[in-house]
């Protein structure tokens, strides 16, 4: 890879700080792939593709509008994401049912907390979140998936999909909130 960097480098003049900008984006890329190969192997093997492919989407809407929580390893972000994911997908649906008034509020709430407190993206690695126009670009987009999917639960609550992908923005919402709690507490803020 680092050949093909320098090549990049080379053939487009990057700074030092561009290249090392690049080198993150091919990682992250690539450990996301590879999550999503081995995530999307597990959830073959339980029959649950659709609901994975389904709630995943709902989660890449999020997170490329929002941020969330960022793991230091990939063993970890790994572990973490799988938890998530099973746990909204397979777990918590067959366990808590949750009824047409309670989660319309409970996206109600998490639309609002999604708005107030985000985009939570670090902010040197995307310098479009100086920007007060991208800042509420980012929070319009994640208001708008939201509300959509919360008009989604309001005609199709009582499906498995529906249940899903509540608790997958129900998750998301609390990585914001415990982004902001990290940042907070290292005077980040």
């Amino acid at each position: 890879m680092e050949a093909a960097l320098n090549k990049i480098q080379a053939e487009y003049n990057l700074s030092e700080r561009e290249k090392r900008l690049l080198q993150f984006s091919f990682l992250g890329i690539l450990y996301d792939l590879s999550k999503f190969v081995m995530f999307l192997i597990f959830f073959a093997c339980i029959h649950q593709i659709p609901a994975f492919l389904f709630n995943v989407l709902i989660l890449i809407l999020l997170r490329t509008n929002q941020g969330g929580l960022h793991l230091k390893h990939y063993l970890s972000c790994f572990v973490f994401s799988f938890l998530y994911l099973f746990l909204a997908i397979c777990i918590l649906p067959a366990v808590i049912a949750i009824s047409l008034t309670a989660g319309l509020c409970i996206l109600f709430v998490c639309i609002v907390i999604n708005y107030i407190a985000g985009p939570q993206k670090n902010k040197k690695i995307y310098s479009d979140l100086k920007d007060p126009y991208n800042v509420k670009k980012s929070k319009i987009n994640s208001f708008i998936i939201c509300l959509i999917y919360m008009i989604l639960f309001f005609i199709f609550s009582n499906t498995n999909l529906m249940q899903q992908g509540l608790w997958i923005i129900v998750f998301h919402t609390i990585q914001i909130v415990i982004t902001i709690l990290k940042k907070y507490r290292k005077g980040e803020f």
